[in-house]
């Protein structure tokens, strides 16, 4: 999905109770931006999770939110970007068409049981030859097999966003395992790509590769965020000043720019055992691309994606009707055990984290492109989109609007 801003949309309730039904003067950019018009949008966009204000006004700049939503909105859905809406332009009568469907998945709805594999199989094997169809193979960790039922996880919001292809699934995912138990288990994977047309495959791993070995990772003996780790001493003493929670994270993702990271991953990392793991992450995330690429088409497309910042629920363990599963959690044990409770330096750490695997994950995607593997290949970069504790049920999964809110950025 092509984005204009960085602003990425979230459905969330598609039935905003407030929204008028007919717009009477344009609203946007350069419009005439009526009031009552522009809440009227203002409600349609919320209602299908732009990040906007209901408060009926703009301001007529392109950072205005409103307008970066509008603009948003209209990339999205394959509509001429303008950053206006006049009544009944195809923007406006898009806008009331999507907020008048329902939603078909809720966190009630036991979506997250997946088939099991005997059925899914025979489905998808019934449906492989149909030429209307995408065929699609998700294969991964717990970000697409969350183990808990009424919760709903990226492969049940990804193949509701993209149902109007015809999707046929194929979902080989499994909780709890790393790349190297998928490779080793890859037989299904290796019959179904060699015995079917597969238009999509979509990957997930590298999780329980890193932070089950976050101990191993990090160096001992680090327990301050010294100054020498920024290059912006205001920006700083801005976040020290806040107290630990959401807003604090959500600074320390913003200000990552001044971060040096030079001076901090030589202080924080273990370059020899992180270089270990990403190599093994690599080696298998390249074995799986050789298998594609024997048997797919120009057509194909394998898709992988980066995890985002797991800052805002540390500690808090996978549950089920409010009694704790024996899993987890991974990241706070460790700092508690090296002394570690600065809150920006934990942000930083899992922050730095997880933009070395997104560069893990370029070098593979450069991989495949350099030696000329068939496929395509695209990164999807959830990093920041999950920017609150709202949207993740505990330490590093999303909840069920965070999955919503991930597969936005899910366009097959």
């Amino acid at each position: 999905m092509e984005n204009l801003v960085s602003n990425i949309p979230v459905i969330q309730n598609r039935n905003p109770a407030n929204a008028r039904r007919i717009l009477n003067n344009s609203v946007g950019l350069n419009a005439v931006n009526d009031p009552a018009d522009v809440l009227q949008i203002q409600n349609y966009l919320k209602a299908l999770g732009y990040p906007v204000q209901n408060n009926g006004s703009i301001a007529n700049s392109q950072t205005d939110n409103t307008i970066i939503s509008i603009l948003n909105f209209q990339a999205n859905n394959n509509i001429q970007v303008t950053g206006i809406i006049n009544p009944n332009d195809q923007t406006y009568n898009t806008l009331k068409q999507l907020n008048s469907a329902s939603i078909s998945l809720t966190e009630e709805v036991d979506e997250s049981l997946h088939q099991p594999f005997i059925t899914n199989s025979f489905i998808f094997r019934r449906n492989a030859g149909n030429a209307n169809t995408l065929n699609v193979i998700f294969e991964g960790d717990s970000w697409l097999d969350y183990p808990v039922p009424r919760v709903l996880d990226l492969y049940d919001t990804i193949t509701d966003r993209n149902q109007r292809l015809n999707l046929n699934c194929l979902h080989l995912a499994k909780f709890g395992e790393t790349t190297s138990q998928m490779y080793a288990d890859r037989a299904n994977f290796v019959q179904y790509i060699s015995g079917y047309r597969i238009d999509r495959i979509y990957f997930s791993g590298g999780g329980n590769d890193v932070f089950p070995q976050l101990g191993r990772i990090l160096n001992a003996g680090v327990t301050l965020f010294d100054a020498s780790f920024f290059t912006d001493t205001a920006k700083l003493n801005e976040l020290k000043s806040m107290s630990s929670g959401d807003s604090l994270y959500q600074k320390c993702i913003r200000y990552k720019r001044y971060l040096n990271t030079a001076t901090f991953d030589a202080a924080l990392f273990n370059t020899v055992n992180l270089n270990r793991i990403f190599t093994v992450i690599m080696r298998n995330y390249l074995g799986f691309g050789s298998i594609i690429n024997t048997h797919a088409t120009p057509n194909t497309i394998f898709y992988m994606h980066t995890y985002d910042y797991p800052l805002f629920k540390l500690g808090v363990r996978p549950s089920i009707i409010g009694v704790d599963l024996p899993l987890g959690p991974w990241i706070k044990p460790v700092f508690d055990r090296l002394g570690i409770t600065d809150e920006i330096l934990k942000a930083y750490i899992i922050i730095r984290l997880l933009d070395k695997f997104y560069a893990l994950l370029l070098q593979i995607k450069n991989h495949f492109n350099y030696y000329g593997y068939r496929f395509q290949c695209r990164i999807i970069d959830y990093r920041g989109l999950l920017n609150s504790s709202e949207y993740w049920r505990d330490e590093i999964h999303p909840n069920s609007v965070g999955a919503r809110r991930l597969s936005t950025r899910v366009n097959f």
